[in-house]
């Protein structure tokens, strides 16, 4: 026991007894306590006063003899000393283990690093399959040594409290001042120097908290959508210096950490036997080397994280001279082809993170963390993007899996859930369901098996045999504090966070919907399955399902995985009020039925009224809505603008996911939601309550949230329609056909995504649809063609003489070249597009009109198809071709395995120029600034205006696209319909098409909520 006890008495080193000390002395004796104190003082006092031993420390006696009382020397600010209690105790000696070292990379000279790689990697000898092994063991000595030269290393971590974000040099500056003030009053006694003390103190303190606010006011303005509640808590508790330990563990940790090591990696091995060699690689173009542009995807926008065994990140790779990545490639082409990889790639590294909240001494409550060789994860993502449209392109994945696929996710699965549950409900039918969980399914897979799968498939032999040789001889060990458990071989499962694991595990169950088609229906996402049948009758419906869960058992068993009945669950789907018991069992075991059920982040009640989900969402976003109270202020607090982004990424994230697929649901819980709005608002702007809510709304540019949700559901539908074969179409067409005649939604108003099929079923013009998704129905060597493309051209937008200075680049540099000039234009956003191609020296115009639909983005990408047609079609060899398209050039270049929307043009665009590359037809594209007078872009400019009229109707379907663009536009028409409608009590208010608060002047709050509520009241 500790505290400032303000008693004096001679026992603990006072000069005099007062009359509390001896009431106190009295307490200790009946309550057997001992006083710790030796007499030091424990409170700076001035010279013309006793020293003070205010503070005591009190224990029983059996702990005092084990227990070490000592004073710091230095008060930290305060007029009394920290006290120090220890136990005394044998240490007990722990197993040595050097850690990695770690670079601070953001302090690298990287052009000394690639000066030292070109100068070490010049001597090497050429790559052969008899020395690519000792060669790759170089290459990383080079990385590495270059690293050592050019690189700081990061400081060791040491086990004491880091320093508060905000601060800085003059903070330490500070303390090391009023640390000498200090220990110059304890070498010399005098009023001066205790008032010097008194003195500098009082100023270190003031610099201290003038610093806090200042660096707070940083940090509210550095946040971000992409910021995490878990992050943003943690930097409010660095400020206010609440501090808990996230490395929590127990003093014993070897038994939980034996368990832990056995469960991923049993002490067993079974014999395999030798796998009979495979056979040659046939002519499959995915058999061949990589090439270095395959390389170059595959480092693109890839983020240093944490290292393996080697200790080398992804920015030594990337940021190393050409020659460094020619030798990589080498040696992994040589890996690719013989199949041998290094051992280093074999060996992960398993660190155990205690889960929050999860008890400490329960091997289960640890999550394993794997450091896997970085160089070894660069080829699984060569390896992974080969795969991964091989599997697309051939169809080889079956339709009901939507886990880890392009263009396809949680939302494809829960929308055609919810839709045949309508559509049940619609007939007065049934739907009972099943969702199951597979145990430790990554973990259970069996790799014979796989290899089996994989040739069955006709997989190219070369990926079959790099992944067997990467996955059948990999050992894991484990490391905890400064134990580090000797490897064991690990003869089965997936490694956890490798990009091919996904792949392989799709690729592992490819069949498994075959085992229950005939008797129900079946959503996949990765492990997630949800089986259900509908049927007017439940008895039915519960035959078909225990049917299908004994065969998907059978199926599970020889595939060496297992279900884990504790955590499945039944739900069955009906209008009515009585439901009878539904007995669903697998091997005998009882499936328990629940009311609700939890499916993909969504909770699907039996009556689809959406209330659980809700609350669900409600609570979840009441600690986003804490955040915002903690970074709202007058003098202190984040701007409008951030606040806006932070509710949008912490608090409107949760009504948007899954929400337009409930509705219509539970009005009661919908209405709790429009409130979280308000009252995230009121936070934003400053506002009084009774603020208008859509005043509110407009200020801050977040519309109402039916509106939002249908926004969302256009969008979701317009990235449905584009594959021809998506199973929600059906479905939705059949719901939207019934809905106008069923008595069931007489009094509901239809889903939203009926709303969506509608809207754009009936669109002026046909929709773009394709059997695949865009990328996988293009040729492979397409996606990793890199076209010439220049953004740089040396003319600047505000150049005078622009044309002047175009003309003598193009005569200087470019003779003999021909020219293309590309436009396109829109009059107003209801007309259509008009796309323009000029060439000059033919005195060509090539013009075309698209529906009204279709963005600039797309004219300016048809203009450009069309200008590299023409050249690939009429063999112009050398050829110049001008855009004024920043942003479709700039697409035309990204990495389309890493972007997140493909365009179909842009696709085509690099299709065509890929065969001009083949046909050795030399094409380069161009980037230059609109309106400066450059004659060719003034004149395709012109063209393009007159193609909105008179092009020709070439063009006559809208891109899906497009479409989700344009949703947006449909948004705000309507909310500016509803604005209309609404009472406009309140003089004159903003309409919703005001910019938002960070595009206009940027005021501080303080002045942003008095303006505001000047102008309500």
């Amino acid at each position: 026991m500790l505290g400032d006890f303000n008693c004096h008495h001679t026992m603990w080193g006072s000069h005099y007894n007062d009359p509390y000390s001896s009431f106190l002395i009295d307490l200790m004796d009946d309550v057997g306590l001992c006083v710790l104190n030796d007499g030091t003082p424990t409170r700076r006092v001035s010279p013309l006063q006793n020293i003070s031993v205010p503070d005591l420390s009190l224990s029983s006696p059996s702990l005092a003899p084990n227990l070490d009382w000592s004073v710091l020397h230095h008060t930290y600010g305060s007029d009394h000393f920290p006290i120090l209690v220890s136990i005394l105790q044998a240490s007990i000696p722990s197993i040595p283990f050097n850690p990695l070292q770690k670079y601070r990379t953001s302090k690298a000279n990287w052009n000394m690093y690639s000066d030292i790689i070109n100068k070490e990697i010049s001597s090497l000898p050429e790559v052969t399959p008899y020395n690519f092994l000792a060669l790759y063991n170089d290459y990383v000595s080079i990385l590495l040594k270059a690293a050592d030269n050019s690189i700081p290393l990061k400081n060791s971590a040491r086990k004491v409290i880091g320093s508060p974000p905000w601060w800085d040099s003059e903070c330490s500056e500070s303390i090391r001042l009023r640390n000498e003030a200090e220990k110059k009053y304890e070498s010399n006694f005098t009023m001066e120097n205790f008032l010097s003390l008194r003195r500098i103190t009082a100023r270190t303190r003031r610099l201290l908290f003038k610093k806090k606010r200042l660096g707070w006011q940083r940090f509210c303005e550095s946040l971000s959508p992409r910021s995490p509640p878990a992050l943003i808590w943690k930097k409010i508790r660095a400020y206010r210096m609440s501090l808990r330990d996230s490395n929590i563990s127990s003093n014993d940790s070897i038994p939980w950490l034996e368990n832990f090591f056995n469960n991923l990696a049993p002490p067993f091995v079974p014999e395999f036997g030798n796998f009979p060699p495979l056979l040659s690689p046939s002519s499959d173009r995915l058999n061949d080397p990589f090439s270095l542009t395959e390389l170059s995807c595959a480092l693109d926008h890839l983020r240093d994280s944490s290292p393996g065994i080697d200790g080398i990140p992804y920015s030594f790779v990337c940021k190393s001279p050409g020659l460094s990545k020619s030798l990589l490639l080498k040696i992994i082409n040589t890996i690719f082809i013989t199949g041998t990889v290094p051992d280093s790639w074999l060996i992960q590294i398993i660190i155990p993170i205690l889960k929050p909240g999860k008890d400490p001494q329960d091997y289960s409550s640890y999550r394993p963390i794997a450091l896997s060789n970085v160089l070894a994860k660069i080829m699984e993502l060569l390896v992974k993007n080969r795969l991964e449209w091989l599997l697309e392109n051939r169809n080889i994945l079956s339709n009901t899996q939507f886990g880890f696929r392009r263009g396809k996710g949680c939302l494809d699965s829960l929308s055609i859930l919810t839709s045949e549950i309508r559509i049940a409900f619609t007939k007065n039918e049934n739907v009972l369901g099943v969702f199951l969980d597979i145990s430790s399914a990554y973990d259970s897979v069996s790799l014979p098996l796989l290899r089996q799968k994989m040739l069955q498939l006709s997989i190219p032999e070369r990926l079959i045999n790099f992944i067997c040789s990467l996955l059948m001889s990999r050992s894991i060990s484990v490391r905890h504090c400064n134990t580090l458990l000797p490897s064991r071989s690990v003869w089965k499962g997936l490694p956890q966070g490798s990009v091919l694991s996904p792949l392989l595990y799709n690729i592992y169950t490819f069949d498994l919907d075959c085992s229950v088609n005939q008797f129900c229906k079946i959503l996949q996402y990765a492990d997630d399955i949800a089986l259900y049948s509908t049927s007017p009758s439940i008895n039915v419906a519960t035959i078909c399902i225990n049917t299908a869960l004994h065969h998907l058992n059978e199926y599970l068993l020889s595939h060496n995985l297992s279900l884990s009945i504790t955590k499945c669950s039944a739900v069955l789907f009906s209008r009515k009020r009585n439901v009878p018991s539904v007995a669903v069992r697998v091997n005998n075991t009882p499936i328990n039925r629940y009311d609700s059920v939890k499916f993909l982040g969504v909770t699907l009640d039996s009556k689809l009224s959406g209330r659980q989900h809700l609350e669900h969402v409600i609570k979840k976003c009441e600690k986003g809505v804490n955040i915002l109270r903690a970074l709202t202020g007058v003098r202190w607090g984040s701007h409008p603008a951030t606040l806006k982004l932070l509710y949008d990424a912490v608090i409107r994230s949760h009504f948007d996911y899954g929400g337009f697929l409930l509705d219509p649901c539970n009005k009661i819980a919908l209405s709790k939601l429009d409130k979280i709005q308000s009252r995230c608002l009121r936070l934003i702007t400053g506002a009084m309550r009774c603020s208008p809510v859509n005043a509110l709304q407009v200020e801050c540019l977040d519309p109402p949230l039916y509106l939002r949700r249908q926004f969302l559901s256009d969008r979701f539908f317009c990235g449905v329609v584009q594959i021809k074969s998506h199973p929600l179409l059906r479905l939705l067409k059949t719901l939207s056909q019934t809905i106008p005649t069923a008595n069931y939604w007489s009094h509901k108003d239809p889903p939203l995504l009926t709303n969506s099929f509608d809207k754009y079923t009936s669109h002026s013009s046909p929709i773009e649809q394709s059997v695949l998704y865009p990328i996988y129905e293009t040729q492979f060597d397409v996606l990793i063609f890199c076209p010439r493309i220049i953004l740089n051209f040396g003319v600047d937008k505000d150049s005078p003489g622009a044309n002047l200075k175009f003309n003598s680049i193009l005569e200087s540099d470019w003779p003999q070249w021909n020219t293309i000039y590309t436009d396109a234009s829109k009059s107003s956003p209801d007309s259509t597009v008009g796309s323009a191609v000029w060439i000059p020296k033919f005195k060509i115009i090539l013009s075309f009109k698209c529906p009204p639909s279709t963005s600039i983005f797309t004219g300016e990408a048809i203009a450009l198809l069309e200008a590299i047609s023409f050249v690939e079609s009429h063999k112009l060899n050398q050829t110049l071709i001008f855009s004024d398209s920043l942003s479709c050039l700039t697409d035309i270049l990204k990495t389309p395995f890493r972007a997140r929307d493909n365009s179909s043009v842009t696709l085509k665009i690099k299709q065509l120029l890929y065969k001009c590359h083949c046909s050795d037809i030399e094409v380069i594209l161009a980037w230059i600034p609109s309106h400066t007078g450059i004659s060719g872009n003034e004149t395709v400019d012109s063209c393009a205006k007159v193609a909105v009229h008179s092009g020709c109707d070439t063009y006559k379907f809208s891109l899906p696209r497009d479409l989700r663009i344009s949703a947006k536009s449909s948004m705000l028409i309507n909310w500016n319909n509803t604005w209309q409608r609404s009472n406009q009590s309140k003089e004159s208010q903003p309409s919703p098409s005001t910019d938002h608060l960070s595009n206009r002047s940027i005021l501080r709050l303080s002045l942003c909520s008095l303006l505001l509520n000047l102008l309500i009241f």
